[in-house]
């Protein structure tokens, strides 16, 4: 439920404000970042990006960050800048910054921090007590239906989804959640669905359907289900005991998912399942990981004591590993599983855990 989590550090952030250092990108040594607009927008041009080193076969790792900054990195939809949350000078505001990914000048983009559409149209964020949706094209914004409470967008940004839940249960497999869907501008709110012990795990590419963690009855073992919007079906395609981490493929035809603490330990670790619930298997590997395309995925191994993390791609088809990168010949090591990979694949940004600075991989 990253979105949740987001919410609630934005709220966080809205009310206190980012720390941060300043940053100093490499090459070059930039300058002290230009005073922002009135009314900082995504509109913002992009500066001029610096040359990015020559081509080298395999992997390639540089820093894009000095001194310390900065956190929650992610990329921007093309994928030619690093945008992260900081505040770069003392006398800067806090808000929403980025960098080329091949390093130079940061810029502030926004200052108005929110959750964004997946085509970063459009923003969510809270304000006195509501969830206010802005286009950001037109400048409209919307009261959405939800309380107050987060929401998170459907793939074309149309949809927003939220949870409600009942008053508190004497247990967690005894919450009852209400999964709600409405536009974007909060016409056509309505009810989807009732879980209990679960909740809301993200919207399938078709936008037609979503996943949910739900039981069949207090006491159950929690399931993964795919729900279709417009029919109210409900299909089951994972059980675990605990159940964490839901992480849908860019195509939709995977879903991957922790299961945790199992009373049998071969039924706890890193799993993967097709959408329509055929072909699940558990992983020979288990660490933090992100789709890197449609049946591979990327795997940062949990590995205790190692004086270095790498990179992993597995084919979900087959579980084959191949290793991306040698901590021998390029040694890293990512603070708090803070990274984020390009929407093309090619590249990781993570927060050093070395320096805490943001540096990019780019991956063979």
């Amino acid at each position: 439920m990253r979105w949740l989590v987001g919410w609630i550090l934005l709220v966080g952030l809205v009310g206190a404000g980012c720390g941060g250092q300043r940053l100093s990108p490499e090459p070059p040594t930039p300058a002290r970042p230009a005073s922002p607009t009135s009314d900082p927008t995504l509109g913002n041009p992009m500066p001029t990006p610096v040359s990015s080193p020559s081509p080298t076969p395999g992997p390639r790792l540089w820093r894009l960050t000095a001194n310390g900054c900065c956190v929650q990195p992610f990329w921007s939809p093309d994928g030619q800048e690093v945008w992260f949350l900081d505040r770069p000078d003392p006398q800067a505001p806090a808000g929403l910054w980025g960098i080329p990914a091949t390093g130079g000048t940061p810029r502030l983009i926004t200052t108005r921090l929110g959750i964004f559409s997946p085509d970063y149209r459009r923003r969510a964020y809270p304000e006195a007590g509501q969830t206010i949706i802005e286009d950001l094209e037109t400048g409209v914004q919307w009261v959405a239906p939800s309380g107050g409470r987060a929401v998170a967008f459907s793939p074309d940004g149309e949809w927003i989804a939220w949870e409600e839940h009942a008053a508190e249960a004497p247990s967690l497999d005894r919450q009852v959640t209400t999964l709600w869907i409405a536009r974007v501008d909060g016409r056509e709110a309505r009810p989807a669905l009732q879980l209990l012990g679960g909740g809301f795990a993200g919207w399938l590419p078709d936008g037609r359907q979503v996943l949910v963690i739900t039981r069949e009855a207090p006491g159950l073992d929690p399931l993964l289900a795919v729900v279709d919007l417009q029919e109210g079906s409900l299909r089951p395609i994972a059980r675990g005991e605990r159940l964490r981490g839901v992480q849908i493929s860019p195509k939709g035809g995977w879903v991957a998912y922790q299961s945790l603490f199992s009373a049998d330990p071969a039924q706890s670790g890193l799993w993967v399942v097709r959408a329509d619930g055929t072909g699940s298997r558990r992983l020979p590997v288990f660490g933090a990981y992100r789709w890197r395309a449609e049946g591979r995925l990327l795997v940062v191994p949990m590995e205790p004591g190692a004086p270095s993390h790498r990179v992993l791609e597995v084919e979900a088809a087959t579980g084959a590993i191949r290793s991306l990168t040698d901590p021998v010949t390029l040694p890293f090591r990512i603070a708090g599983g803070d990274w984020a990979l390009s929407p093309d694949g090619r590249r990781i940004v993570f927060v050093s855990a070395e320096d805490h600075n943001l540096w990019v991989l780019e991956l063979p």
